[in-house]
């Protein structure tokens, strides 16, 4: 994304953009549910400057130093088909997120996304609230302020094509945010939690790639209808393909466990979204390439050392293209069947 900064200035490109963002909202049902009269006072002290501050000072220099070593070495046990010289790997990577943490904090600091209400103000009911002031205000400011370091890992571990590093960067990312969240408090966690989600899914997701796809196309075209419709629907469709691989593969049990943990649950839903980003960068670029060249060999070296059996990458795949196609109109469906089923049949062949 920061690479490509022209495409901020394309109508299509922009519109996609706006849906990649809206990712990246706080989760604040938890609160809601259990009903804490507290839960708004929490909020707003944590939202404030002061507040941000206060909780980039609790996630330290030193502290995130530690987690991104301890995530490491779990990253290396994950992997622990590789050699030994995947430890210095992981430890490189290491050193470069406790830098590339230290500047998202830097960021969230800086940003103030929440309509704050004049001191001394009461403030309106919080489910009135939209919840985009609780996420991240801007990512392509969030992306230009990260942009020297987000360049430097694009070059270091992505642009090279090493898929082996790639996997070990995202799973790093993953556990090194869960271990983060562990030190903060659920309003901070809520509130900070948008922005540790934006950057593994800048390293899972090509969405720089699909909105570079989609400066090619004017506003009304079908095709840009049909992606940002099912863009919209991403995470949703990914829930419902889980849950019917779960259904499918009950008893799998990974080197980070069951298919029902917490942690595997968001990262199999992460991987259907990254998925459906791939298809319809291919979609928009007239051609599967991206899929056999950049995709498929990620799910094998990646999703074979983790010991995922490639029945399960497959079927996971027949699921989600079908559901894919179910949210389609008729005559899209004619449209986008071309390309589910070929990437149906990638997977196929490589099985």
């Amino acid at each position: 994304m920061s690479s490509n900064a022209q495409i901020f200035e394309c109508p299509t490109a922009k519109r996609l953009i706006s849906i990649w963002g809206s990712r990246y909202l706080a989760d604040l049902s938890e609160s809601f549910t259990h009903g804490d009269p507290l839960v708004r006072v929490r909020l707003r002290e944590a939202a404030l400057k002061q507040g941000r501050e206060h909780t980039a000072q609790k996630l330290h220099s030193r502290l995130i130093e530690q987690q991104c070593s301890l995530a490491a070495v779990r990253v290396k046990d994950l992997y622990s088909k590789y050699d030994a010289s995947v430890f210095v790997e992981t430890a490189h990577i290491a050193k470069f997120l406790s830098r590339l943490y230290l500047k998202l904090l830097e960021a969230y600091s800086d940003f103030l996304p929440v309509a704050m209400a004049p001191e001394g103000e009461s403030w309106e009911e919080m489910e009135n609230i939209s919840l985009d002031t609780w996420g991240i205000p801007n990512i392509v400011k969030l992306a230009n302020a990260l942009r020297t370091l987000l360049l430097e890992l694009q070059q270091q571990y992505m642009l090279p094509k090493n898929w082996q590093s790639l996997g070990f960067l995202t799973t790093q990312i993953n556990l090194t945010n869960s271990l983060l969240l562990q030190a903060l408090t659920p309003a901070e966690q809520a509130l900070i939690n948008p922005y540790f989600k934006f950057l593994e899914e800048y390293v899972a997701i090509p969405w720089q790639r699909l909105c570079l796809a989609a400066t090619n196309y004017p506003q009304d075209s079908a095709s840009m209808t049909i992606v940002e419709s099912m863009l919209s629907l991403a995470t949703k469709i990914s829930g419902t393909v889980y849950e019917k691989w779960y259904e499918r593969f009950p008893t799998y049990n990974s080197r980070r466990g069951t298919l029902n943990h917490p942690g595997i649950i968001h990262s199999c839903i992460r991987d259907f979204d990254m998925f459906q980003v791939y298809l319809w960068v291919c979609f928009l670029e007239g051609n599967l390439s991206f899929v056999q060249q950049e995709l498929s060999p990620i799910c094998i070296i990646i999703f074979h050392t983790l010991g995922i059996p490639w029945e399960m990458t497959f079927e996971g795949t027949i699921f989600l293209m079908h559901e894919i196609l179910k949210q389609l109109e008729p005559y899209q469906k004619d449209l986008v069947r071309p390309y589910t089923q070929e990437m149906i049949n990638i997977f196929m062949a490589m099985g």
